[in-house]
């Protein structure tokens, strides 16, 4: 970036302000039918908090949010819809996280403070911007290699023509900076998504215009250009892994050597 030297000491003053904010978790439980396994929980999560109204970008300081996060939360929302009380193997708990854009504040909050034992919780699928703006014919996977829920995805993935990889772009940290980290780090597998891309594509300039103009912007918003038919195939892809997963004969494991496994974990 430009820059230069100061003629003079720079002296700045601020004024600081503390508030108490309180914002909950919204949770609910579909019961496993599965006496076998349904004492097994597997969390589906999406966070529910935005920035509301901000500085005003092009006359509007409304920030919407609406695929960060606001059209996940509504897809949580329409699987429970479509299951209509007729559970899966395992018990699926959906959790709307409040706090994520503040330092994942709710998933933490949940992981500490569980509403169930934690041993209960066998895999987090975590859903957050994962931005059908361009073709889904390949998928971004979180710690793809880390356990055999990636496993569960590739197998999705592959029957729907669509291929994985994992993060091009590691130094942005994408990992540990949505609420499937806390889980992680409680020793839960877990995973998270993003719309891949090949580089020097359309896809890839979409994903880095997305980022310029409409994230944590007001532009983040209904009227947005979206792939609406690679909307529809990330929606079934998720279907079909969460019923993979909570139907599944094991319950998500932990690859031997993986960095993120508890320590007892691995040799």
């Amino acid at each position: 970036m430009p820059h230069f030297d100061l003629p003079e000491h720079f002296r700045a003053h601020f004024q600081l302000r503390h508030r108490v904010i309180t914002s909950a978790n919204v949770l609910g439980v579909l019961p496993g039918t599965d006496p076998a396994v349904r004492d097994q929980t597997v969390v589906i999560s999406a966070h529910l908090d935005g920035y509301g109204r901000g500085e005003p970008v092009d006359g509007d300081d409304i920030y919407n949010g609406t695929l960060d996060d606001a059209a996940y939360v509504a897809l949580l929302q329409r699987l429970a819809e479509r299951r209509h009380g007729n559970g899966f193997r395992r018990s699926v708990l959906f959790a709307a996280f409040t706090g994520e854009e503040k330092g994942m504040l709710g998933s933490r909050w949940f992981v500490a403070h569980p509403t169930i034992p934690m041993r209960a919780i066998v895999a987090n699928i975590n859903l957050d911007q994962i931005r059908p703006i361009f073709p889904l014919d390949l998928l971004t996977v979180h710690a793809l290699n880390d356990s055999t829920l990636g496993d569960a995805v590739r197998t999705v993935a592959s029957g729907m023509g669509i291929k994985v990889q994992l993060d091009p772009e590691p130094e942005r940290n994408l990992l540990r900076r949505s609420d499937h980290w806390p889980f992680i780090q409680a020793g839960i597998p877990a995973t998270g998504f993003v719309f891949g891309y090949r580089p020097g594509t359309e896809s890839e300039a979409r994903y880095r215009h997305w980022y310029q103009v409409q994230y944590h912007h007001p532009q983040d918003d209904p009227s947005q250009p979206m792939d609406w038919t690679a909307a529809g195939k990330f929606n079934r892809f998720f279907y079909a892994l969460v019923a993979a997963v909570a139907d599944a004969d094991q319950a998500p494991q932990w690859k031997t050597g993986s960095s993120l496994a508890p320590r007892a974990a691995t040799p």
